[in-house]
């Protein structure tokens, strides 16, 4: 099998093992979150088999945004509601003057702010209950390892294909942990 064999295979299987998150989350606080990454690949897919190009960046990036969207409380986002509407639009206006790397700079940097939200949630449930709660700390493993696709991207640290399929298997284990684990699922107790 060749690496591009392999290439679409794990895009494939990436595609069925996330739609089933959403669905093991259903009615719960990370549907949404779940549901956008189940949306991410097929939509990528059928885009690049009608136009036969990449999906434009800057829809990633509004992707990535909507996933922080997804896991802010919602009297944080009315809060802040004027925020979270003028980055977009910002985001928006400024195409036509970023370039791909502006755009892996900016997803990296939304892909740290969930980081940040996830090892916010772990830390501070770690402290609440003394329990360490895997769920949590498998977010933010899952969040490193996109961080560190772009990471590569942009500096090419690892020879990309190889790297791709690694952190593909990876993606895809992560994917079925999250079909079977629940946010209020147990955790390790200290």
């Amino acid at each position: 099998m060749s690496i591009f064999e392999a290439a679409q295979f794990l895009v494939l299987a990436s595609v069925i093992v996330w739609i089933l998150p959403p669905i093991r989350h259903y009615k719960s606080y990370m549907f949404d979150f779940f549901l956008i990454l189940a949306l991410v690949d097929p939509i990528t897919l059928i885009y690049g088999m009608i136009t036969s190009k990449s999906l434009p960046m800057w829809i990633i990036a509004l992707f990535v945004y909507l996933l922080i969207i997804s896991v802010i409380s919602e009297e944080y986002l009315k809060k802040m509601k004027y925020l979270f509407i003028a980055l977009p639009i910002l985001l928006i206006s400024l195409i036509p003057f970023l370039q791909t790397t502006h755009y892996h700079f900016a997803i990296m940097f939304e892909m740290s702010v969930l980081l940040f939200i996830f090892l916010k949630w772990l830390i501070t449930n770690y402290v609440d209950n003394k329990k360490l709660k895997i769920f949590y700390l498998m977010l933010v493993f899952y969040i490193l390892t996109v961080i560190l696709k772009y990471f590569n991207l942009l500096i090419g640290f690892a020879d990309a294909s190889q790297f791709f399929v690694i952190t593909s298997i990876t993606q895809i284990l992560f994917g079925l942990y999250f079909s079977v684990a629940r946010e209020d699922g147990s955790g390790i107790a200290h």
